[in-house]
């Protein structure tokens, strides 16, 4: 990440600084700077934020051209997709993230773009086909955690959370009116909740995306190709060339928008 001409001064600055820090005076989270805001990378979990922000920031797994557009980032973690995307241009994010302490992360993140003018709004809940309620199975690394989680998950499991859930249907209208027009851009990292997340929606309500990010996981009760299939009824494409390893990307047919901005 340090070495990549691509990425602003001050955030090699502060990924070194905070590389520096971690080893001569630890502090339980490091703020780095992207953007206007900062973007935390917590002590505990230093090598599951690193890589989030290796994934999202330097390999750029979710590239697009952002500039003016309305983001939701289903499973936000601990903002780092969000933070990045006001970076590249985005008008505005509205994020989801039910487990207490990425939320309490991500809420410290979006705060402090919103200092700096940005319109970010996050929201504790996960998001699923319905309105309700769930257990959520919090494991030992922070972006484990999940309402669907794998067969063998549970060595890693360190209990339950009770969230709220709110169908993904209702996310989409609420973004839809916030976009008024503009690109509507909807990532997901759901953890194998991804199937009922996009099948259970109606596909109405799908008709108002322009571009949708998907992580894929192996042990989710569909596959890319049902989901594929399914988000064809709405005007949305997979684009091959615009998937980086487990992201699945699908866009509106005929959209004239590039997949990325080039770097500035």
């Amino acid at each position: 990440m340090l070495v990549r001409g691509d990425l602003p001064l001050r955030t090699r600055w502060s990924l070194v600084a905070t590389s520096v820090r971690r080893r001569l005076r630890p502090a339980p989270v490091y703020w780095v700077r992207l953007g206007k805001g900062s973007a935390p990378v917590s002590h505990a979990d230093y090598g599951v934020d690193w890589e989030t922000m290796r994934t999202i920031v330097v390999d750029r797994a979710y590239a697009y051209d952002y500039r003016d557009a309305v983001v939701v980032d289903v499973g936000a973690h601990k903002g780092c997709f969000g933070a990045w995307a006001l970076e590249q241009g985005a008008r505005a994010v509205v994020s989801y993230e039910p487990e207490q302490v990425n939320f309490a992360l991500l809420a410290e993140c979006a705060a402090s773009y919103r200092a700096e003018g940005h319109d970010w709004s996050v929201h504790r809940a996960a998001v699923g086909g319905v309105t309700g309620s769930a257990d959520l199975h919090v494991m030992g690394a922070s972006w484990g955690h999940a309402l669907a989680p794998s067969a063998g998950a549970d060595a890693d499991e360190l209990g339950l959370q009770r969230v709220p859930v709110v169908a993904m249907g209702d996310v989409l209208a609420e973004a839809a009116r916030k976009a008024a027009g503009r690109e509507l851009v909807v990532k997901v990292n759901a953890e194998g909740a991804e199937c009922s997340i996009v099948l259970e929606t109606p596909l109405s309500a799908w008709k108002r995306v322009t571009e949708f990010l998907v992580e894929v996981h192996s042990w989710a009760p569909c596959t890319l190709d049902e989901l594929n299939g399914y988000l064809a009824g709405a005007g949305l494409d997979p684009d091959p060339s615009g998937t980086v390893d487990w992201v699945a990307r699908l866009s509106r047919s005929g959209r004239s928008r590039p997949v990325a901005a080039e770097p500035e």
